[in-house]
């Protein structure tokens, strides 16, 4: 009798290292029963799978099955593939994927930000801690706030971050560590405004380096201001260091809404840079011409009008009154951050504000009188 035993072992052996060699898996449509079938197949037989990526085009049940079938193969070692989640997430397919059991979930990586073909990636839990910083931020935001209230109460918890020049500006680790670099407080603060509704575009200015601010169109009718104006909050920040207290690092305001023209008229000679410069030119020619294509693209983007209705909003934006400031600052503060503080808060808010802004700003009639001093002179 023929003794197939030899061939039959060649066989099974092919068949059992069919998989060997294969590193990675790519999806990018859903995945139909026959092809979640294929994906078992090679899961569950011999393999070197090292990435498995999920794009634009797979549901939220294909990570979840192919989740499942690697926890509970024997042939997959599931903490040592790296798993990367790389859609267009909506906030509700977010929180879907975040609420799910993950045998190990730091090997799950997510996109937190989508550029072109550029993605941004945090682990699974820092994600969560983003997320969660997030809910406690818009916890504090009611429906019936003006849009520049909305503004302010962002403008609040980014001022309490700690700095240090070292420090990571992506915003994973900005949440997980509450420390940053100077872009790290821009960044945040565009990422907030975003999730409350408000868009805003992240521009630079010169000082002893360059750093960041952050634009944002204003239409508030509660306190009458209509324009496009610059935020600061690293500049209005305090190290704990110096105060322990949150509520009292919250006593900065001088940098919260400032007309561009007023970005270079500080006491330590600011000068607008790059795209800043160009919106604060005296001629919207000059400025179309040098500006580049993906920034105008970006601000017609953010503002959701032409560039050169930016370059003249701005331009037309006039400084707000400081009472009307003073008036937001000093009636939407939390009285209970400042429980056990002797002093009015709104006294403090308003002797500091003025007392900072004669400190930082160069104000237009004493550049005057120091015109007419000179010449005397």
């Amino acid at each position: 009798m023929y003794n197939n035993f030899e061939t039959d072992l060649e066989r099974i052996d092919d068949e059992a290292l069919k998989y060997v060699g294969v590193t990675n898996l790519d999806f990018r449509t859903h995945l139909s029963p026959k092809d979640l079938e294929e994906v078992k197949n090679i899961i569950f037989s011999i393999n070197t799978l090292l990435q498995i990526t999920f794009k634009d085009g797979t549901d939220i049940s294909d990570i979840e099955n192919v989740k499942h079938l690697l926890e509970l193969s024997p042939m997959c070692d599931d903490k040592k593939i790296e798993k990367l989640i790389l859609r267009h997430n909506s906030e509700e397919e977010v929180k879907k994927i975040l609420s799910m059991p993950y045998d190990n979930p730091d090997t799950w990586n997510i996109a937190y930000h989508i550029k072109d073909e550029s993605y941004m990636l945090t682990t699974v839990p820092n994600y969560r801690l983003m997320e969660e910083y997030v809910e406690i931020v818009l916890s504090c935001i009611d429906d019936d706030m003006s849009q520049l209230e909305k503004v302010k109460e962002v403008y609040d918890f980014v001022k309490l971050l700690e700095y240090d020049a070292n420090r990571s500006d992506r915003l994973p680790e900005i949440v997980q560590n509450r420390c940053t670099d100077n872009s790290g407080y821009s960044l945040l603060l565009e990422e907030l405004l975003k999730r409350v509704g408000i868009s805003s575009y992240v521009g630079q200015i010169m000082r002893e380096r360059v750093e960041n601010v952050v634009l944002v169109d204003i239409r508030d009718n509660k306190y009458g201001v209509d324009g496009i104006y610059v935020f600061d909050p690293f500049s209005d920040s305090i190290p704990k260091n110096v105060y322990k207290s949150d509520a009292i690092r919250k006593v900065n305001y001088n940098f919260f809404a400032v007309d561009l023209k007023r970005m270079e008229k500080t006491t330590s000679n600011d000068k607008l840079w790059g795209t800043l410069s160009l919106l604060g030119s005296d001629s919207l020619d000059f400025s179309l011409r040098h500006i580049n294509l993906l920034d105008k693209q970006k601000l017609e983007e953010v503002f959701g009008i032409k560039y050169d209705e930016i370059y003249e909003r701005i331009k037309h934006s006039p400084p707000i009154d400081e009472k009307k400031l003073l008036n937001l600052f000093t009636t939407t503060f939390h009285q209970e951050d400042f429980l056990g503080l002797n002093r009015d808060v709104g006294e403090l808010l308003t002797t500091n504000y003025q007392l900072r802004e004669k400190e930082l700003f160069i104000d237009d009639s004493t550049t005057e009188f120091n015109k007419i001093n000179l010449h005397d002179a």
